[in-house]
């Protein structure tokens, strides 16, 4: 009898493993490796004629990867394909049929491998499962094998940001933050399961973010609470009924709100502050109804208002003003920008960073902001003792200032010369208009994507390149937004539900 009970056991947990198996995410997952294959060099030729090699499609809402390991990935609703940048042939396949894809994106501007700490490396995925986009995976985009897998609370809807070693996903009114291999450095926003009391950010849209070594700033539409009590004792006193304050009354401006990246590692950090909880450095009222950030380093953030007048104005990470200039953008064109999608979802600023210069498209418009390392006064509130004693994050250097003058103690009597401190500014330098999306950088040039082609043109001052001046590319009577990448000797293109290559 022991044993007939024993036998019956085994078939039982036979069968609810077989069972598991068969409703699994590892039995939905489909993994095809590629071989290793040297990535190509970096393009210093800008072609004089395109031809198309080349044509793929790809789902039109989550777009196409282009790169620079020379791997194009295309996106169907559940499974990401790698192709040979020069061929368009298969190279590799990851699938999770049993969860929609969320996302693709990279932030990879060169080529080390996955391995090489200090940035997020390989082509990002996020699968949704239970109602948020919580599978988090990184791909060598060589290879296609996974890299560093994570799960988090991610708000469907959300898009991906790359900058400096972090990688972040935005959601409508919450924020993540990964470092190099997906630990998370902040989280950000309305949070779901707060381990703390008086942690969460509530009342605020998020509309923008962007990255950078130590900081991390994001663009916000928040609830006026002035209005929304005024408009919510209103409502009672006229029907008895309950209101909810958070959905009564909207700030008029937009609200530049810049953190640490990993506040736990910031200097001078308040008691308690940590990944879930945490004080903003600076929180700034723009004074306009809509911003976009056209910059960021670890020392400043660049903004393009759209009022009083179109301007990019640079802040420090104080929240204080260092410089306004007047560009030549129409208002609407930044307000539209400024906007969640149709369908709720998040759409941070399109933009290529390119050394010191960020690239960002706003409209049909091309915006070009350099970053270069100023001398000036330490702030007020800082001593020289405690910029030379900052310690830096787990994973990257920290670049924002060291002392160069001034007392040891930095708190000098009246007849002391101020503490001077190097720090990464940022300056406005030109914007183009008639862009259809973002540009290829080859060398010291751009090709940006016009109606009759690629335009040339020197990416410092924005003037005409040497000749052509534009390389005619036949799209076929495709008028949507087109993204250029430049992938060894080919062009890439991105256009919408497909993407091409040229050379």
């Amino acid at each position: 009898m022991d044993r007939l009970v024993a036998a019956v056991i085994a078939v039982l947990v036979v069968g609810v493993g077989v069972a598991v198996y068969l409703n699994s995410d590892v039995r939905a997952t489909t993994s095809v490796l590629g071989p290793t294959t040297p990535a190509p060099d970096v393009p210093d030729t800008v072609p004089n004629t395109l031809t198309q090699r080349w044509s793929l499609a790809t789902n039109p809402d989550l777009g196409s990867v282009a790169s620079p390991y020379g791997v194009v990935i295309t996106a169907d609703d559940h499974t990401v394909t790698g192709h040979d940048a020069v061929s368009g042939e298969f190279r590799w396949s990851y699938g999770r049929e049993n969860l929609p894809l969320c996302a693709i994106g990279s932030g990879d501007v060169d080529a080390p491998g996955v391995t090489r700490r200090g940035k997020v490396r390989g082509v990002m995925v996020l699968s949704e499962k239970n109602g948020y986009c919580s599978q988090v995976m990184l791909l060598d985009p060589d290879t296609g094998a996974r890299h560093y897998y994570r799960t988090s609370p991610n708000q469907v809807g959300g898009s991906l940001a790359f900058g400096g070693p972090y990688a972040a996903w935005m959601g409508p009114t919450l924020v993540e933050l990964w470092r190099d291999d997906l630990v998370r450095t902040i989280q950000y926003g309305d949070e779901p399961t707060p381990p703390k009391p008086n942690a969460t950010h509530t009342g605020c849209t998020f509309t923008d973010i962007a990255l950078a070594d130590d900081q991390f700033a994001t663009v916000e539409h928040c609830v006026d609470a002035n209005a929304a009590d005024a408009n919510a004792a209103d409502a009672n006193a006229a029907d008895g009924g309950a209101v909810d304050g958070n959905a009564a009354g909207q700030g008029g401006n937009a609200q530049l709100v810049v953190n640490w990246a990993t506040p736990d590692s910031a200097p001078d950090k308040p008691d308690g502050q940590d990944v879930f909880k945490h004080e903003p450095r600076a929180d700034i009222d723009t004074g306009s109804p809509a911003a976009r950030i056209v910059g960021i380093t670890a020392d400043r953030v660049a903004v393009l208002v759209s009022a009083p007048e179109p301007a990019v104005v640079v802040y420090d990470s104080s929240g204080a003003e260092q410089s306004r200039g007047p560009v030549d953008i129409p208002a609407e064109q930044i307000v539209a920008a400024d906007q969640l999608t149709a369908a709720g979802g998040t759409s941070p600023t399109p933009s290529v960073v390119n050394g010191d210069a960020r690239y960002s498209l706003i409209g049909d418009h091309l915006i070009a902001v350099t970053s270069q390392q100023i001398t000036t006064d330490a702030p007020a509130t800082s001593s020289t003792t405690a910029l030379e004693s900052r310690e830096p994050p787990t994973i990257s250097v920290f670049a924002t200032s060291t002392a160069t003058s001034g007392s040891e103690s930095g708190s000098g009597s009246a007849s002391e010369p101020p503490a001077q401190v190097q720090v990464d500014d940022l300056d406005f330098a030109w914007s183009k208009a008639g862009a259809l999306g973002l540009p290829a950088v080859i060398g010291d040039r751009l090709l940006m994507p016009v109606d009759a082609g690629l335009a040339v043109f020197a990416a410092a001052n924005g003037n005409p390149g040497i000749v052509p001046t534009t390389i005619p590319v036949d799209r076929g009577g495709y008028a949507g937004r087109v993204d250029a990448t430049a992938v060894g000797g080919m062009i890439i293109e991105a256009r919408g539900g497909r993407v091409v290559g040229l050379s």
